[in-house]
């Protein structure tokens, strides 16, 4: 996975009037904190930041915190963005070391052309990401699943996704993750035609037992 680079400052945590002025002065304030201990408030180069997450397209990206000399590899925890500008306005991030697992969120990509979409169907992704425990330096970009297999009517669950060695899928409940949608044709087995039409007899056969035949009418004798 690539990393990225970003210089901090230590800031005071104070109004939300300074906060904005930190904002007008090109500053994106933030948090950086590592499990169970407090966290500490940060001032992040906004300019800088956003580049960052531009160019990753990636959530789970590892992102390198230089703070008073030291590097701290941390994960994103939380973004706010400006609802009309799509700004950074702050972050959380969550310092990591090797080895550490973390639970993260991951987008599914199938991959190949399955069976059923070659026989008519219609292939559908039912869920679009998938919860992940893993070692914080081996998180995948996105879990894919080949369905070129994957025949109409028939689904692939989250417990049988491909995940990196040593990374699990987390769920309550085992999932369908994706399907191929479509018509099956009706197929007519010989000695089921009769059950195709209840109380018809099928052409050719004879009335079911125990019903006599409709009696043939006579002209009436003048």
């Amino acid at each position: 996975m690539e990393s990225y680079n970003i210089s901090a400052e230590p800031r005071v945590a104070g109004t939300k009037g300074d906060v904005r002025k930190a904002r007008a002065l090109g500053a994106t304030p933030g948090n950086m904190y590592r499990a169970g201990e407090a966290a500490q408030s940060l001032a992040f180069n906004g300019p800088a930041l956003s580049a960052i997450f531009r160019k990753s397209q990636d959530a789970n990206t590892l992102v390198t915190v230089n703070l008073a000399g030291a590097a701290h590899v941390c994960i994103l925890r939380e973004i706010q963005r400006h609802p009309v500008t799509r700004r950074v306005e702050h972050v959380d991030f969550q310092e990591v070391k090797p080895g550490e697992r973390v639970s993260v969120t991951v987008g599914i990509v199938a991959t190949g052309r399955a069976a059923g979409v070659r026989a008519g169907g219609q292939l559908r992704l039912l869920a679009r990401s998938v919860d992940l425990d893993c070692d914080a330096f081996t998180i995948p970009r996105a879990v894919e699943v080949d369905v070129t297999a994957l025949e109409t009517g028939r689904f692939i669950k989250a417990s049988q996704l491909p995940v990196p060695t040593g990374a699990r899928v987390v769920y309550k409940q085992d999932f369908n993750v994706v399907t191929v949608e479509g018509k099956i044709k009706d197929v007519v087995v010989e000695g089921d035609a009769a059950k195709a039409a209840p109380g018809k007899a099928a052409p050719g056969k004879a009335a079911p037992a125990g019903k006599a035949a409709p009696a043939a009418k006579t002209p009436a004798k003048k």
